[in-house]
């Protein structure tokens, strides 16, 4: 989910009785029709954001101190996308993710649980490389011939009127009219004649084509494997680098979630897997895909082109539901702030975007070349940050209490029982929040699927624990590093001592505040225990 901010907004600057970001009238709303007529526009949005952000690391920020400045301002988890970039960059990049993640720790006193994504390469085509005669870009004309070649020659010859794709049985996949996208879809080619090594397309959407750019084919299963030799790789440096999550491209069933968990064997056994969902055939297969991996990413350039963009609306809001009925997390990608690639302010359009993703249910939005490459990336997290804010004082989390509850099976769990009651009661108390005394973060996350309105402090001892708890929409997880008392009674109120004084000195909690606490009893086994407590300076 997330962390407090250096510019976050604290309680104490609201009156006692106040707590921002509740949007009470409209929580109250016996229709949707009445929820919506009730939002107030002037009241202040919450302290804490609830959606996580994933912000990619590129030229533009994967030195020390613009990661540090991106941790502060609300990054969660940071992406290395290793299509771009040699293997010894990307080892550097995550010492420096790493080196950042320390100074910004020691800046505010505590463990700053920082998850590191990687990003395989998959099932992906590339163009070659533009002849220097050429210059760096060559500028293909809407209405004249592209010829796209398998023919080795041209891997360094690429010009206006042919261009090498690494995809050598391009000619057999494709066929008269099927569509051809290169850099990230910038440029639409239509299939007119198909040869050997060469197809010839008509070129529909002209633009300046640069070396080495994405190739994708619109509804075609391309017959190739799910994951390169430099996949091979780059998996290999994961699990030595001990990554936390690593993001499966173009994830069409579960056969492909299944090799690469093959190909992480044991020593990667903890390393969470994302399923990168780009074609109609992986929406198609998503219930299946949901039952198999630990997270989902909904990459919308891709699939709208193949599910056609004018249902890809239908397509994120039936993918996202699904996901929150499965409680599994979902990521939404692809066009967030494109604008703030080269400008310090989005469009009103893209922040309405932002906003909808994150009234659709989605727990984290993620920034790519916003980031990676933009000019501003410190900026644009933090004008992600304060729309997603706003957008999650409008969900009508009471509705999607009840009706999550509902569709949740008979009889359920003592975790499931006690998670219900939590949410239930922290949203009659107004409370600040939830806090959880977790081991493996499952209570969490059973809490997260109900949707409170407050932040879910999951405190744990295991900070690998704590940094894939970021996947979660709510989930704001602090490692606690202490040794383990004999006296679990004294155990347990050090553990509440160490969240209340974060918390309060963080700014989201205040002295007299409620609280909703979540633990087991010793030798239970599970989470069987919700209680109200109420913040005070000091706990004995």
């Amino acid at each position: 989910m997330v962390w407090p901010t250096d510019y976050d907004v604290k309680l104490d600057e609201y009156d006692a009785m106040d707590l921002p970001g509740q949007q009470l009238a409209a929580s109250q709303a016996s229709s949707t029709l009445d929820h919506i007529l009730h939002l107030d526009v002037t009241a202040p949005a919450p302290c804490q954001r609830l959606t996580a952000i994933v912000a990619s690391i590129g030229k533009s920020s994967r030195d020390i101190e613009s990661i540090e400045k991106m941790l502060a301002a609300g990054m969660n988890i940071a992406l290395i996308n290793f299509v771009f970039g040699k293997l010894d960059e990307h080892i550097e990049t995550i010492k420096n993710i790493r080196e950042a993640t320390k100074n910004y720790s020691r800046s505010v006193g505590r463990t700053c649980p920082l998850a590191i994504a990687g990003m395989l390469y998959g099932k992906k085509i590339r163009t070659g490389t533009i002849l220097p005669t050429f210059g760096e870009k060559v500028e293909l004309k809407a209405g004249e011939n592209l010829r796209l070649t398998t023919d080795e020659t041209y891997r360094e010859r690429c010009s206006e009127n042919i261009v090498y794709v690494d995809y050598m049985n391009l000619s057999e996949q494709v066929t008269k009219g099927t569509k051809v996208y290169l850099d990230n879809e910038k440029i639409m080619l239509l299939v007119d004649v198909v040869s050997k090594t060469t197809v010839t397309c008509k070129i529909v959407v002209g633009g300046h084509l640069g070396s080495n750019k994405d190739v994708f084919v619109s509804n075609t299963v391309l017959d190739m494997p799910n994951y390169s030799e430099r996949d091979k790789e780059l998996i290999e440096i994961a699990i030595r680098n001990q990554l936390d999550i690593l993001i499966a491209p173009f994830v069409n069933s579960t056969d492909a979630i299944t090799e690469l968990r093959h190909l992480m064997g044991e020593r990667g056994r903890r390393i969470a897997i994302v399923a990168n969902i780009q074609t109609i055939e992986g929406f198609h297969n998503f219930d299946d895909i949901l039952a198999k991996t630990n997270g989902v990413m909904i990459t919308r350039q891709e699939l709208g082109s193949d599910i056609s963009p004018n249902k890809l609306v239908i397509a994120q809001k039936n993918m996202i539901i699904r996901a929150n009925k499965a409680n599994i997390p979902v990521l939404v990608n692809a066009h967030i702030l494109k604008s703030m690639r080269k400008k310090r302010a989005p469009l009103r359009s893209e922040l309405c975007d932002v906003a909808n993703c994150v009234l659709d249910g989605a727990d984290g939005l993620v920034l790519s070349a916003e980031t990676a490459i933009g000019q501003s990336p410190v900026d644009t997290i933090r004008v992600i940050t304060e729309v997603c804010k706003e957008a999650e004082s409008c969900v009508w989390s009471e509705r999607m209490f009840l009706e999550m509850m509902n569709k949740t099976p008979m009889p359920c769990d003592q975790t499931t029982g006690t998670a219900l009651s939590a949410v239930l009661a922290a949203q009659r108390l107004l409370a600040a929040a939830i806090i959880v005394m977790t081991t493996s973060g499952k209570t969490a996350q059973i809490i997260s699927r109900y949707k409170p309105r407050c932040p879910i402090v999951a405190v744990t001892r295991y900070a690998a624990i704590a940094r894939q708890l970021h996947l979660w929409r709510a989930i704001m997880p602090l490692v606690y590093e202490e040794t383990p008392k004999s006296d679990w009674e004294q155990d347990m109120k050090e553990r509440i001592k160490f969240c209340t004084s974060w918390a309060m000195e963080r700014g989201f909690m205040r002295v007299g505040d409620p609280y909703v606490l979540v633990s087991g009893f010793v030798g239970a086994g599970a989470s069987n225990t919700a209680r109200i407590e109420y913040a005070t300076d000091d706990v004995e």
